[in-house]
């Protein structure tokens, strides 16, 4: 008689590791329904490891692009509402100065100059934006401050350092000169006048263009220089209202012309704007040299001050680690004869410590958004933009108008022409909405990327999860079967061992 598995003694024949393995797969099958996965290892996954390590890897690069994506995203939006805010600042400014808004008051200034001052602490603390230890507008140099506070820009550090104050007030002792004239002469006799270039002719001042009159018993000479001049003879009796015109360009590029009308004795007139119609040509002469010096020495005071101001508050501001701002040499200053050279980062104020190396500025950071496609996002506060924005507030902020001087409505007038001039970026000069297109344009990219990564990712899941994962259903019922036989078969091996030749007979 043959005794089978399931006969008597099948106890003793049964091997051990039987109820091993089925242990090991109820507790396998456990395991998958507590984690959702079919195996704990790629090894576990039989044939579908290799797609399911290839799933992963494009996973894991995807998420990676995602997470740069996503930070990217809030560093151009956060860089994105600072330009807008520095942006809608310009044109209040232009608002602010616009033509007939001087109101003398005790401290010099006027309304617009005070809310300048406050635009341009906002627009130093917009560029100093800090997103989790990164400056949005230092460039590549990311972890460094890119732009120094008011105070210092302003007045220097009080010890060796010079600020934006001290620069604006060498430039205009330069410009000006020691008479007042803007780097002119005048002179002549018996019934000439002669303006003329000083001698050398500096790099400052007025720049003498040309000269032109309606009158016949005026004759003009003018002759370019270097050093130009120009002569003026008295040759008859004018006519009142005829007139003489000195045309003159300033430091910053704008052109002036001072016109000069004559009139008769006892009329109405200026000082610096007509001159009396004399006696003979000798008095008409002497006259007209007057009215010159008068005319040169308010045009010095008003449009060339202002002019000097706006050329000292470029170079200030054009100044970085690599190139320190330009400054007059000196002193002194008012004889200066040489251009206005780099200063020195002991001796000058830097304002902006960022990056600035060569390039466009988007360059100096970029977001890897796809394997090939890379999103520039960088930003720099020495952008030109920025720089001809803080150099209006600045301007603005800095000077002053006392009620007392009888040219500070003139000055005032000149110098916020060239203000509003300045910020309303003509072409040419980039414009803070060029620098929002820019970002908008990254922004734009990058959302486009993220869509089309999540959509990726989606599919990807949903595939890698039909080969790692288990349904949960499926392995209820394979524990239940397992459970069922493991409980047989421990009741069936419980009554066989119980079993002798005795009881089975």
């Amino acid at each position: 008689m043959t005794i089978t598995a399931t006969g008597t003694g099948a106890y003793r024949s049964a091997k051990p590791n039987q109820f091993v393995s089925s242990r090991a797969q109820f507790d396998d099958l456990q395991r998958q329904l507590a984690t959702k996965k079919k195996s704990d290892t790629f090894a576990g996954l039989g044939m579908d490891r290799s797609r399911s390590l290839d799933l992963n890897n494009k996973l894991s690069t995807l998420e990676g692009y995602l997470t740069g994506i996503q930070r990217s995203e809030v560093n151009l939006k956060l860089a994105s509402t600072a330009v807008e805010n520095f942006a809608k600042m310009t044109r209040e400014t232009v608002s602010d100065t616009r033509t007939g808004s001087y109101l003398p008051s005790s401290t010099g200034r006027s309304a617009p100059q005070v809310l300048a001052e406050e635009k341009f602490k906002q627009t130093l603390d917009l560029l100093n934006t800090n997103v989790n230890g990164r400056y949005l507008f230092s460039g590549r140099t990311a972890d460094v401050e890119p732009v120094a506070n008011y105070s210092l820009i302003m007045n220097g550090d009080g010890a060796n350092r010079a600020g934006l104050k001290q620069l604006i007030s060498e430039r205009r002792q330069a410009d000006l000169g020691a008479n007042g004239l803007g780097r002119l002469t005048t002179g002549g006799a018996g019934t000439s006048a002669t303006i003329a270039k000083e001698a050398g002719d500096p790099p400052y001042g007025f720049d003498l263009t040309g000269a032109s009159t309606n009158s016949a018993a005026l004759t003009v000479n003018y002759t370019a220089g270097p050093p130009a001049d120009i002569a003026v003879n008295v040759v008859g009796t004018p006519l009142p209202g005829e007139t003489l015109t000195i045309k003159l360009e300033l430091p910053d590029g704008t052109k002036e012309e001072i016109t000069l009308t004559a009139r008769a004795e006892g009329t109405d007139g200026t000082a610096h704007g007509s001159f009396v119609i004399g006696a003979d040509n000798n008095a008409t002469a002497t006259n007209l040299r007057a009215t010159i010096d008068a005319a040169l020495k308010r045009e010095a005071n008003t449009t060339l001050s202002a002019s000097s101001a706006q050329v000292a508050a470029k170079d200030f501001f054009n100044g970085s680690p690599s190139n320190p701002p330009l400054r007059v040499p000196g002193p002194p200053f008012d004889t200066a004869s040489t251009a206005p050279a780099p200063g020195t980062d002991a001796n000058t104020v830097i304002w902006y410590r960022g990056d600035d190396a060569a390039g466009p500025a988007r360059a100096t950071s970029s977001t890897q958004a796809d394997q090939s496609q890379i999103v520039a996002t960088g930003a720099r506060a020495n952008e030109e933009a920025f720089r001809t924005g803080l150099a209006q507030f600045a301007v603005l902020a800095a000077e002053t108008f006392q009620a007392s001087d009888p040219n500070s409505e003139a000055r005032y007038e000149a110098m916020t022409e060239r203000a509003r001039d300045a910020l309303g970026f003509p072409p040419g000069v980039q414009n803070p909405s060029e620098i929002i297109v820019e970002f908008g344009t990254a922004q734009t990219a990058l959302a486009q990327a993220k869509e089309r990564h999540t959509a990726t990712k989606n599919y990807l899941t949903t595939t890698l999860d039909g080969i790692e994962n288990v349904t949960t259903e499926e392995v209820a019922v394979q524990i239940l079967a397992l459970q069922n036989q493991l409980q047989a078969s421990y009741q069936v091996t419980s009554i066989l061992s119980k079993l002798s030749l005795t009881n089975y007979l």
